[in-house]
């Protein structure tokens, strides 16, 4: 049995590669080994050349563990060739962007990828910028933007062109977003929660609704970064969903507004029964 954290991680992996977007200028799917499937069972019985990779990543934040995934994910596991990751473009010492990755296509052609894991949820009083990340300062149209304005365009200056001029190639580079994560919808009332149930992704509430959640769900676990991708391979964390729990976290955003991730779960550890990923909000938020 692989330890908890090595699990994780390649759950993680896997629902990377199967591709869970918010936003796509390029389909990967493609570009998979066929036998990448094959590659990840034999990783599950030795999960030590994923391990080695994350730690070496200097920061723990979300967005750096997706990227190196990312990486290991293209390398190990696609037909995609690798050509350059994370440079920057500079001019007279000043920083003008970042590539997050250049990539050769089997035809030989090109690839640039901006990358992104972001999770956004739905408030449809802030349009345009009604999707938003749990911290609000964070928007998709502010993301998705300043994406196709800036990074997506950086090598296409001078010194972009320059700093690539030594690979063995001669044609357009295209470039593309690529937005993995989760849309979160509002449960406003619980007619929302019973249309979501019958859905799937994700959804948010305020803190005084917590305990709607009941009606479907019986456990729970708060998520910790970086594991805020695929569902929860701890399953026996799970905590039994009651009103003393309950209350429980709601107390806790009396100390901390940060909104909540949550893993439900409608039959706790017991058997597979169906999962959601929930934020619970401050009721001012």
């Amino acid at each position: 049995m692989l330890p908890l954290d090595a699990k994780q991680v390649l759950s993680d992996l896997e629902w990377l590669v199967d591709g869970h977007y918010i936003l796509a200028d390029f389909q990967l799917k493609p570009y998979w080994r066929t036998d990448w499937q094959e590659k990840l069972a034999l990783l599950r019985q030795n999960p030590s050349p994923l391990i080695a990779k994350l730690e070496q990543t200097k920061s723990h934040f979300l967005g750096s563990y997706f990227e190196t995934l990312f990486s290991f994910a293209i390398a190990e596991l696609s037909v995609l060739s690798i050509q350059r990751e994370h440079f920057q473009i500079t001019r007279q010492g000043k920083t003008l962007g970042e590539v997050d990755m250049l990539v050769a296509l089997p035809d030989g052609s090109l690839q640039q990828f901006e990358l992104a894991i972001k999770f956004y949820l739905h408030r449809p009083d802030l349009a345009p910028h009604d999707w938003i990340g749990p911290n609000k300062n964070d928007s998709l149209i502010k993301k998705v933007t300043r994406a196709q304005q800036h990074q997506l365009q950086i090598l296409k200056t001078e010194e972009g062109a320059d700093s690539i001029r030594e690979l063995p190639f001669d044609g357009d580079i295209k470039a593309s977003l690529l937005m993995f994560g989760r849309l979160y919808r509002a449960l406003h009332t619980e007619s929302d929660l019973d249309e979501w149930w019958c859905e799937e992704g994700g959804a948010w509430l305020r803190a005084g609704d917590i305990l709607w959640l009941r009606k479907y769900f019986s456990h729970f676990i708060v998520l910790e970064k970086p594991h805020w991708m695929a569902f929860p391979c701890f399953q026996e964390d799970f905590t039994f969903f009651s009103p003393e729990t309950a209350y429980n976290l709601v107390g806790n955003l009396l100390h901390d507004d940060r909104p909540l991730h949550l893993c439900l779960s409608s039959t706790g550890f017991e058997a597979e029964g169906i999962k959601r990923h929930v934020f619970v909000v401050p009721d001012t938020w």
